[in-house]
C-alpha cells in the first residue's frame, strides 16, 4: 500500500514538471527525457546512497537538499535489510522504532562529525576521489555504530552502474558457465568453420559491391600502402635514396680484376654480366684516337658477348649523345652511336683520362686498393 502510495506521488509529480518543459529548446528535451525514467533512477537505494556518501562535497549538498523524501527511504531500507523478519506484532513495531531511532541519532552523528566521526583523518581519507563509500563505512563507521553503518555498507556496495554491473555479470558468467579454454576441440572447430565461412563471403560481396562501383581499391587501401593520391610517400622516398646514391663518390678499380677472367661457354653468364655492368655501367671514358675527341659512355643495362674459341668474353659497350636507350642496338637511330670496347689497358687509361680533375669517380689504380674479389 505504502509503495502504490509512493509510486501514485511520483506519477503526480512527474506530471506536474512535464507541464514545465513542454517547448522545443534543448532544455525541455533533455528535462522530459529525466522526467520519462525518473522512476527507474530514484529510488530507496540511490537515496539513501546519497544521503551516506562519505565525500565532503556530496555531504554539504545533502544538507541542504536534503528532504523527507531521502528519510523515508533510509526507513524504508532500515526496515527492509534490519529488521529481523522473524518478529511480529508489537515486537516488530519496538524494534523497528528502535533501529530508526538509533539510525537518526548515528546519522546526526555522522553529518555535523560528532562522536566518533569527529577524527579528522577519516574525513581526509573521505577527500579521495577513489575511496569507495562502503570501504570507507567498513573502516570508520561499522564498528562504531548499530545501524549507519550498517546500512550504509549494504547500500553504498550496490551495484547500480550499468558499467559495473556489466563486469559484475562477467565474472557471475564465468562462474558458472566456465571460461573460453573448456571449450571442447569440436565446438571450437565449428565456431572457427562458421565464423571463417561468414568472413569469406562478407569480403566476397564487398570486392563485388566495390568492383561494381569500379571502386575496388579505396583510400584506406591506398593510405595503408603509404600511397596518397600523388604517391608522395613513394616519391619523397625515391627521390631520397637517388640524392643519396648521387651524393656518393663512386670507386672504380682501373684494372681488369682476377674475377673478370673467368670462364664462359657459348651462352654467356647473365650473373656474371649484371657483376660486370655493376663494376663498369655509366662509366665515361675519352676516344684519344679521334679527331676530335669523342666521350663515350657505357652502357648501363647490356653488354657486348664475344664468341672466340676458348676465349668467351664480354665487352663494354659504349654509347654517344643521342643514343637511345629504349631502343635496341641493331635499330637504326642507334648504330652509328655506339661502339664495343675490350677492358684492355687502353680502356682504363681512357677512363682516366677523362676523370681527371673531377670528383664524381674516383679512379683507383692497383696500388690504392685490392680487388672487389667474391
Amino acid at each position: 500500500m505504502i509503495q502504490l502510495r509512493r509510486w501514485t506521488h511520483d506519477l503526480a509529480v512527474e506530471s506536474r514538471m512535464i507541464d514545465d518543459y513542454q517547448d522545443d529548446s534543448l532544455t525541455s528535451v533533455v528535462m522530459r527525457m529525466w522526467i520519462k525514467r525518473r522512476h527507474l533512477l530514484v529510488h530507496d537505494y540511490s537515496l539513501v546512497g546519497y544521503l551516506l556518501a562519505p565525500h565532503p562535497s556530496i555531504m554539504q549538498h545533502c544538507l541542504i537538499n536534503k528532504s523527507f523524501q531521502h528519510v523515508e527511504a533510509a526507513e524504508n531500507l532500515v526496515t527492509k535489510l534490519l529488521l529481523n523478519p522473524a518478529l511480529v506484532g508489537m515486537d516488530r513495531e519496538r524494534e523497528k522504532a528502535r533501529l530508526i531511532n538509533t539510525f537518526h541519532s548515528e546519522y546526526r552523528d555522522f553529518s555535523c562529525r560528532m562522536g566518533h566521526f569527529a577524527r579528522v583523518h577519516i574525513w581526509v581519507s573521505a577527500e579521495d576521489p577513489q575511496e569507495k563509500a562502503f570501504r570507507w563505512h567498513q573502516s570508520y563507521s561499522l564498528l562504531y555504530t548499530q545501524v549507519l553503518g550498517k546500512l550504509a555498507c549494504l547500500v553504498t556496495s550496490k551495484i547500480l552502474g550499468i558499467g559495473t554491473a556489466e563486469r559484475n555479470w562477467k565474472q557471475v558468467k564465468a562462474v558458472k558457465s566456465g571460461q573460453r579454454t573448456n571449450t571442447s576441440v569440436i565446438k571450437a572447430k565449428h565456431q572457427v568453420m562458421v565464423y571463417s565461412q561468414y568472413q569469406q563471403m562478407k569480403a566476397k560481396a564487398r570486392t563485388v559491391k566495390m568492383s561494381c562501383a569500379s571502386k575496388l581499391w579505396t583510400d584506406e587501401d591506398f593510405k595503408c600502402c603509404k600511397m596518397d593520391v600523388f604517391c608522395g610517400d613513394i616519391e619523397a622516398g625515391l627521390t631520397r635514396e637517388s640524392a643519396a646514391r648521387d651524393s656518393e663518390v663512386r670507386n672504380f678499380r682501373a684494372w681488369q680484376e682476377r674475377w673478370e677472367k673467368k670462364k664462359l661457354g657459348p651462352q654467356g653468364n647473365k650473373i656474371f654480366e649484371a657483376r660486370l655492368l655493376r663494376k663498369y655501367g655509366g662509366i665515361k671514358y675519352i676516344d684519344i684516337d679521334s679527331t676530335p675527341h669523342r666521350v663515350f659512355k657505357v652502357h648501363p643495362s647490356t653488354m657486348w658477348f664475344e664468341k672466340e674459341r676458348g676465349n668467351n668474353h664480354y665487352s663494354v659497350i659504349g654509347i654517344l649523345d643521342g643514343f637511345d636507350l629504349e631502343k635496341p642496338l641493331d635499330h637504326d637511330d642507334n648504330e652509328p652511336l655506339y661502339e664495343a670496347w675490350d677492358t684492355s689497358v687502353d680502356f682504363f687509361d681512357c677512363v682516366r683520362l677523362y676523370y681527371e680533375g673531377k670528383v664524381e669517380v674516383n679512379v683507383l689504380s692497383k696500388d690504392d686498393c685490392d680487388s672487389d674479389e667474391e
